[in-house]
């Protein structure tokens, strides 16, 4: 290639060894292009979910699972000014919204009236059953033998109070294990995965392991024999039957002591007292451990009705649009797609800015505590930046141009000497018009200024998927200073200019000044007699253009 040839030793042509200009910017461009090929051929990665092809204007964020982290975090953004952007979070779950955090969604708490009534019943305090009235004529006996057979009545009757409780109690404890069943297996049910295509099978209304608690949130009915299935206030009407009995027998018992006529007998007052006592004190404890049932079948009713609910508010954020399936269900004639083959998303757009950095995190809530989030929060940033038509940048500009600088060089000559002369003649020296320096390219810095011709081509650079790659044509123009010819010359540059973003590479023709020996001096001339070294070599300045190449960054707009 004439660029690799070395120049002769003699003189410096224009030209070297025969390479024209334009042979020498043909290969320089070839040279160049086959470089920027290769360099943008390369195969590019797959980009995950949430990188983003240049010029999109949507980023998806993919949950995964059971964990709190996304698949990825959204990548760093560029985008026109003035456009809309949507952040879209994929296989989210029924029991989950996501929202911008300033902005988080509230969930609005609806009271069923059935849960207002269990809430209420808990709140009663406890209350003794008032005292039946007393029928003294079913144990009323003439004789000397009355108190006597008041008492053994009454025995029987007090005989029967502690295994009637410790049967209710009984029944208590079974129905406190059964809800405490039931709790769990609605805590179990609402922390299940429900994410991605298994977000259907968040049913709690038809679930076949919310079965039970389904049933036992529910009021019991009253049976032929005059109880319930479940514990209730029932359970202890014969034993409040017993007390007021025994409260009627102690009344007659008490009145032998003060009637005239009877027999009175002080221990049997102190049975008939502890007995009613300890009857009175079993019935509260019934009570007591009725109220902790009733907040526990509270807490399964409220922990059922929510699950309902939070599948109601979805059904109605689907319906509203604010959740939407992939692939969407089938339009009416053409067959359903199965649930198991869809997965969830939800769409937040972002209002429209420019040039401006908008940064902002995203959450995930559950829809019942807004407060807990079920995923790490999402962070993203979106840059609201136009690709520039006008811009400004400063580099370096190599440039083709020879450079040839002149001055005046002393030779001696040969045939002057005369070393054989006694003194011997050491020869005299001559001084000639030279070229004292050349160089076949250098380098300056120049400032540039380009305007884009065509739209931006965006894409992704292989080394940096993540990273957007504006691709610009531009005309280019530019201006230095070049210190290289021994004086600071202004010279221009004008031709074409392809961007990589920010980085920018040029090509085209330089126009520099170019040294020449003037005053009708040649190179190897000998200097006139007379010539004094305090003379200036006579210079001419001209005016050359010759193909370069430059690479500069932008620095306006940044």
């Amino acid at each position: 290639m004439c660029l690799m040839l070395g120049a002769t030793s003699g003189q410096f042509p224009n030209s070297i060894d025969g390479c024209t200009s334009m042979q020498r910017r043909f290969w320089i461009v070839a040279f160049l292009a086959l470089g920027t090929a290769v360099c943008f051929a390369q195969t590019p990665k797959l980009p995950s979910s949430c990188q983003v092809k240049p010029g999109q204007t949507g980023i998806a964020v993919k949950l995964s699972g059971t964990s709190m982290e996304p698949d990825c975090e959204p990548a760093r953004i560029r985008i026109a000014d003035h456009t809309s952007v949507l952040i879209t979070i994929e296989d989210i779950s029924p029991i989950e919204v996501c929202g911008i955090i300033p902005k988080a969604q509230t969930i609005t708490t609806v009271v069923n009236p059935l849960e207002s009534i269990f809430n209420t019943i808990t709140a009663y305090k406890n209350f003794d059953i008032g005292p039946a009235t007393a029928h003294t004529a079913l144990y009323k006996v003439k004789g000397k033998e009355a108190d006597y057979a008041a008492f053994e009545l009454f025995k029987s009757l007090s005989g029967q109070v502690i295994p009637k409780t410790n049967a209710v109690i009984d029944k208590q404890n079974t129905a406190q294990k059964q809800y405490g069943a039931d709790i769990k297996a609605l805590s179990d049910y609402a922390v299940g995965v429900y994410r991605g295509t298994s977000w259907d099978s968040f049913k709690p209304d038809q679930a076949a392991s919310l079965a039970q608690a389904k049933n036992d949130s529910t009021f019991p009915k009253v049976l032929a024999d005059g109880t319930t299935k479940v514990p209730s206030e029932l359970d202890w009407a014969p034993i409040q039957a017993l007390i007021d009995q025994m409260k009627t027998l102690q009344t007659r018992l008490t009145a032998s002591c003060t009637s005239a006529g009877t027999t009175c007998d002080a221990d049997e007052l102190a049975v008939t007292a502890n007995d009613v006592e300890n009857a009175i004190s079993s019935l509260a404890i019934l009570n007591d451990n009725f109220k902790s049932l009733q907040t526990q079948q509270a807490a399964v009713y409220t922990a059922f009705t929510t699950l309902k609910k939070i599948r109601t508010d979805f059904d109605a954020r689907v319906n509203t649009g604010i959740v939407n399936k992939f692939p969407a269900d089938a339009v009416a004639g053409q067959p359903p797609v199965p649930t198991n083959t869809q997965i969830l998303y939800m769409s937040i757009p972002l209002g429209r800015d420019y040039g401006t950095t908008d940064t902002g995190t995203i959450s995930c809530t559950t829809t019942s505590t807004p407060a807990v989030a079920t995923t790490d929060a999402i962070n993203y940033t979106i840059l609201y930046q136009n690709v520039p038509a006008l811009t400004v940048s400063t580099g370096i500009l190599l440039t083709f141009l020879p450079k040839y600088e002149y001055g005046v060089v002393s030779t001696l000559d040969a045939n002057s000497v005369n070393l054989g002369a006694t003194p011997p003649d050491p020869g005299t020296f001559t001084n000639y018009f030279a070229q004292t320096d050349y160089a076949r390219a250098s380098v300056f810095p120049m400032a540039f200024v380009n305007y884009r011709l065509f739209k931006p081509y965006l894409k992704s650079w292989w080394a940096e998927p993540n990273s957007e790659l504006a691709i610009t044509n531009n005309i280019s123009g530019g201006i230095g200073v070049n210190p290289n010819t021994g004086t600071n010359q202004v010279e221009f540059f004008g031709g074409y200019a392809i961007g990589f973003s920010r980085a920018l590479v040029h090509f085209g023709e330089h126009w520099g000044r170019q040294e020449s020996l003037g005053g009708g001096f040649t190179v190897n001339s000998p200097v006139p007699t007379g010539w004094s070294s305090s003379n200036t070599v006579p210079i001419n300045w001209k005016y050359q253009h010759y193909f370069a190449m430059g690479f500069s960054v932008r620095i306006a707009p940044f």
